[in-house]
This record gives C-alpha cells, structure tokens and sequence, in this order.
C-alpha cells in the first residue's frame, strides 16, 4: 500500500512531497538552532554573502534550508520525467531524495552544499540535454558554468567536474577538441571573476589561503560512526537492488536511457571516492551522492516483479531514515 501511493504520478503524490518534508523537519522548525560556520564544510565565498544576510535568523535559515531541498527534491522528480530514462513517470525519486537527505538532523541548516546540489541538478539537466547532438557547446558549456558555480558554494562540488568530458564521450561521441576544451570555459568564467573581484579587493590572498587549509582540514569521522554505518548499508543493500535491476534490463532499455544511467554511475562513483578518499569531505555529502541513488533505488521500486518483497523493503528504508532522525 505505501509503495502503491508513493510511487503514483498523481497530485496527491505532488503533495506528499511537501508533507513529508514538513513532517521530517518539524522539530527544526520548532527548535530552530543558528548555524556553527565551522559545520559549514567547504564554504565558500558565495556562500558567506548569503550567510551573512542571515547570520542572527535562526528559523530563516532552516526555512530556507528547507526550501532548498524540497526544490532539489522536485528537481530529482521531474527529472526523471523529463528525460524518461525510468520505467514510469514518477515523483518516487523525489521522496526518496527527500526522506535521505532530511533523515539527518545535521543537514537540517543553510549549508553550502545544499545550493550546490540545485547547481548540480541544473547541470545534468544540461549534460542530459547534450544526447543526440554531436557538437552541443551552449549545453556543454552551461553544465560547466553550473558546476563551476556550484563550487564558489561548496568547493567539493568540484570532484563531478570530470562529468562533464565524461559526458561528451558518452552522450555527444564526440572528439572534436573544440568541444573538450568548451568545459574548461564554462568552468573558468565563474572563477576568474571570483578571482578578479578578490583581487580587486586585496583578498585574493587570504581567499588561496582559506581554500588550502580547507583542503587540509579533516572532516571525515563521520564514516565510523554506528548510526552512519548502518544508514550506509540499508541504502546500500537497496541500491544495490536497484542497480542491479538497471543492469538486467539495460539491453532492453532505450539507448538514451542506458546512456543517462551511466553518467549516474560515473557520478556515483566520482563521489563515493572523494567521500572515501579525501579528508575534508564531512557528512554533507550525502546531498549529492542521493541525487543517483535515488534513481537507482526508483528503477528497482518501479518494475512489476515481486511486488511483495518491494513493499517491505520500502517500509524498512522509511523505517531507517526515521529512526536515523530521531537517534542520529
């Protein structure tokens, strides 16, 4: 029964996203705490000018924190839609984005990761559109631009720039070297201008200064913890599920559709091995690695077999993200 309603396409389903999220957040909103800047792993200047607006508000910033990812949320919905890659139309990955990502209390705050995850959703929203057209530059120069923007938020953001060459090899099967060197533009603009505004200011060096230390600051003891430990192998053991559904029917998928799955796996991975292997990633990543989660774990919940055992599963999932807000 809660499969059946979740994964409907219907405008209770719209509206169950907002509920949900009101109901994940509720003691944020009634508890409302002012953000430590020092929990702000990776901010970057962008970053502090909004921060800086609302520095003493302390239920602004978890309304807009809110608000950003109930967007991002509806972003990871209607982009399924849009591009079709999944079975059927769904707001399915939109909730399961939701419910991850407010599962923990620690993300209930205006962290720069969570505007970098809408600028990273609007990016593959350009490197999707890159399919089936061999020299795409506005496009491809668009994914860059977003990322790069991206960045000047949460500076992590730079590990997926490499999903961008990825996806002209994947989607435009293109080796024009204009086209290669189209991503270093994008990427470039944001960042020179960051540069020459600061250097125009006379901060250019404490601004290199803060992003070296940034880098060297460890932020990573978040992998041993019991409660994270096993959050990561319930989602795990269900993304495992779903990937392994995408690979038992990807000769039958539309090639659009298998292509779009690659860039996630890519994606996936280039996050998992920053997460892995870089110290200065803390717990906020989990916005970004749940964008192909989410569509994984979808694919798995939206095809027709065994429908039984995907009831259940739903329910143990739910069952974790719950218990992980409240004890985590």
């Amino acid at each position: 029964m809660l499969l059946r309603i979740i994964k409907s396409n219907t405008l209770f389903s719209t509206l169950l996203i907002p509920i949900t999220g009101v109901l994940f957040w509720m003691h944020s909103f009634q508890s409302p705490t002012l953000l430590d800047i020092k929990l702000a792993n990776g901010a970057m200047p962008l970053y502090y000018l909004l921060y800086n607006l609302l520095k003493e508000q302390d239920f602004w910033q978890v309304f807009i924190a809110f608000c950003l990812v109930l967007i991002n949320s509806f972003f990871v919905a209607q982009l399924g839609s849009t591009f079709l890659f999944l079975k059927k139309r769904s707001y399915l990955p939109g909730i399961i984005y939701l419910i991850t990502v407010s599962s923990l209390q620690v993300l209930h705050s205006l962290l720069p990761v969570h505007i970098a995850t809408l600028l990273i959703l609007i990016s593959v929203y350009f490197i999707f559109d890159t399919y089936h057209k061999p020299v795409e530059i506005n496009f491809t120069f668009n994914a860059s631009f977003f990322l790069s923007l991206a960045s000047l938020f949460y500076l992590p953001a730079l590990i997926l720039f490499p999903l961008v060459w990825i996806a002209i090899f994947v989607l435009q099967k293109s080796e024009n070297w204009r086209l290669l060197v189209v991503p270093i533009l994008g990427f470039g603009a944001p960042w020179l201008f960051m540069w020459t505004i600061s250097f125009l200011s006379d901060s250019s060096s404490s601004m290199w200064k803060d992003i070296i230390q940034m880098l060297w600051t460890s932020h990573n003891s978040y992998l041993i913890e019991p409660y994270f430990l096993f959050l990561t192998v319930v989602v795990a053991f269900v993304s495992i599920l779903g990937s392994l559904s995408v690979v038992s029917v990807y000769h039958m998928m539309k090639v659009s559709s298998r292509k779009y799955f690659v860039i996630f796996y890519w994606m996936l991975g280039l996050v998992l091995a920053s997460a892995l292997g870089l110290v200065t990633i803390g717990i906020e990543i989990v916005a970004m690695s749940t964008i192909p989660v989410a569509f994984f774990i979808s694919h798995f919940l939206l095809s027709d077999q065994k429908y039984i055992w995907k009831e259940i599963l739903t329910w143990i999932y739910l069952g974790t993200m719950v218990s992980a807000l409240f004890f985590y």
